[in-house]
């Protein structure tokens, strides 16, 4: 009987595990300001945990753990993309403007 438990199944996978952590993702991804840095990213995140909730919301919990692992790949990309296109600004920020013939 613990054997049929240690894999779980859709519902107790997406409640416990999926759902929370798609969210906390989407979550951080907002804090990382990837909707303005990463907006493509972002909003296919966004996108695909209402599908996931939608499904759930349908029993359909295995499609349901599919789209919420999509949405937390997604999010975490936009969040790495975010933060990347923010050093890179802060870096270009830093610099003398050479355009102008300052140094």
């Amino acid at each position: 009987m613990g054997f049929l438990f240690s894999f779980g199944c859709g519902p107790i996978v997406y409640v416990k595990d999926i759902s929370p952590r798609a969210a906390a993702s989407l979550n951080q991804a907002r804090a990382d300001q990837a909707e303005q840095y990463a907006p493509y990213e972002y909003t296919k995140a966004s996108l695909y945990y209402d599908k996931a909730r939608e499904e759930a919301g349908h029993a359909y919990h295995q499609d349901a753990v599919d789209w919420g692992r999509r949405s937390l790949d997604c999010s975490r990309r936009a969040s790495a993309l975010a933060r990347s296109a923010q050093a890179k600004h802060a870096d270009e920020s830093q610099r003398p403007n050479q355009s102008c013939g300052e140094l």
